[in-house]
């Protein structure tokens, strides 16, 4: 047994977080897992849940998308990927650049470029949340590069153009929101507990060590860097909180589903609401599933009425899911 292994994170969905970044956490959570088989056969059945419960809410979706699918959206999403493709043409001449300096940086940009296989055929959830990671990782570590390439001008066009897109496909959520609400918010709130399955298995293995040989470090790490770049996504969307929720159903769920974690400090036993009001259930608008939240629960979502995933802002995290504290 291994008391200091690396655990999951947790994350705290303490501000707005729609449907569509949800959905896209989970389909990062599910390729970086499916690319480690060993790790997918031992989740057996928790994983095969989270499938088909990722399904199901992915399908939901669909549906609604289908209604979504308007005029100006079409517009939008013409408009980002024109802004890719002047992106893509621009620093692939300069990659050619006489200039040698302007071509390595433009070799730099590229390297970055393709590491998210964008285009424009891509369906609107993929290259929404594709373009996002990309800007980010840009402005991160090639704004330099972009700055001297001319590169900065079209990256931050694609960025206010993928953003204008991402919040028209937000408003028209929310006005088809009433005809999908039921299925939606139900398959959230499955894919939400199965995703939580799969963290509390994946610690407790990782502590226990157990099937032995298997390394947890590489695949903790690599759900922990998809963690830390979701919770910047909703750093950037701003926090905020909502109405309290006295209701701890699904809190009380996990505590019991935690109750081998027993080497964790017993303050943070798992998924026991962290205050007076801590662990809503998000069937109703401002509740969040397994929140921690101390005082009062955090606020809900106004773009539809799915709750939090894994939620631990109060006194310490979760163990079963690597509360940060």
């Amino acid at each position: 047994m291994n008391v200091n292994a690396k655990q999951v994170n947790s994350i705290d969905y303490h501000g707005r977080m729609d449907i569509t970044t949800v959905l896209g956490f989970f389909t990062q959570i599910k390729s970086i897992i499916v690319a480690n088989t060993t790790l997918a056969t031992a989740l057996a059945a928790v994983w095969t849940a989270f499938l088909n419960a990722l399904d199901a809410f992915d399908n939901a979706y669909a549906q609604t998308r289908k209604w979504m699918q308007t005029e100006d959206l079409d517009e939008l999403d013409k408009g980002r990927d024109g802004s890719l493709c002047g992106f893509d043409n621009a620093t692939n001449a300069l990659v050619a650049s006489p200039n040698t300096e302007k071509a390595a940086a433009a070799k730099r940009v590229k390297f970055v470029r393709d590491k998210y296989p964008l285009n424009a055929s891509d369906e609107y959830m993929k290259e929404t949340t594709g373009i996002d990671q990309m800007v980010q990782e840009m402005e991160t570590s090639c704004i330099a590069d972009l700055t001297l390439l001319g590169l900065d001008e079209w990256l931050a066009d694609l960025k206010a153009k993928n953003e204008a897109f991402l919040a028209k496909m937000n408003e028209r959520t929310e006005e088809q929101s009433g005809m999908q609400k039921g299925i939606v918010r139900d398959t959230r709130l499955q894919a939400e507990a199965a995703y939580r399955d799969v963290v509390k298995l994946i610690n407790a293995m990782a502590i226990c060590e157990v099937p032995a040989g298997l390394d947890f470090n590489a695949p903790i790490d690599r759900l922990n860097a998809e963690i830390e770049h979701y919770k910047q996504i909703i750093a950037r969307k701003g926090g905020g909180s909502g109405s309290s929720s006295n209701q701890n159903n699904q809190s009380n769920q996990n505590n019991s589903e935690n109750s081998g974690n027993s080497e964790n400090s017993g303050e943070n036993n798992g998924g026991d609401s962290g205050g007076d009001n801590g662990g809503g259930l998000p069937s109703d608008p401002g509740g969040e599933v397994g929140d921690n939240t101390g005082d009062n629960g955090g606020g809900g979502l106004p773009s539809d009425p799915g709750g939090e995933v894994g939620d631990n802002t109060g006194g310490g995290g979760l163990p079963s899911e690597g509360g940060e504290g």
